[in-house]
């Protein structure tokens, strides 16, 4: 996968996506390091996420992410829903398939939220995770080392001058 990492302000408007995806909500990368300079993101199930601008064409001008697998890519931004073969949009979804929680608007979740007691799209938890992980790529990209993350546990593992940060 391919994130647009960006900076603290937008990093985690588009990490969160790629957190979703990777069902990784109340969870986190546990392995951040540098390849070719580049900060990769490793997740418990092995899935690697490299955090850089798209490879080629970007999709929109707000970042976004690139889910890349063995049928080609899909990505996606605050604006557009692209694919390496567009028939790759068109395929039906599985029936018994995860289906992802579909809200055209933040502020209007938020409100209807409010009203029906239902969680938010976003919540707590989830915003704290997104910026947690862009925070944590910052010390992996400060420190230049490969670092060791506990998503449970909220801490560097065995690592005390990476905890300080």
């Amino acid at each position: 996968m391919f994130c647009g990492i960006g900076d603290i302000n937008w990093g985690p408007h588009h990490y969160d996506i790629v957190q979703w995806v990777l069902d990784a909500d109340r969870s986190g990368p546990v392995d951040l390091f540098l390849e070719n300079d580049v900060l990769q993101y490793r997740y418990a199930n092995g899935v690697q996420v490299h955090a850089q601008p798209f490879p080629g064409d970007s999709i929109g001008s707000t970042g976004g992410a690139r889910f890349v697998g063995t049928k080609g890519w899909i990505a996606v931004d605050r604006e557009n829903l692209v694919a390496s073969d567009p028939a790759l949009l068109r395929s039906p979804l599985d029936p018994n398939g995860p289906r992802l929680y579909r809200s055209d608007s933040h502020s209007g979740n938020f409100l209807d939220c409010i009203r029906t007691r239902q969680a938010t799209i976003c919540d707590v938890e989830t915003a704290h995770r997104s910026i947690s992980a862009v925070l944590l790529g910052g010390i992996a990209l400060q420190l230049r080392r490969p670092l060791k993350w506990d998503p449970q546990h909220e801490h560097f593992v065995n690592d005390d001058e990476a905890n300080r940060l």
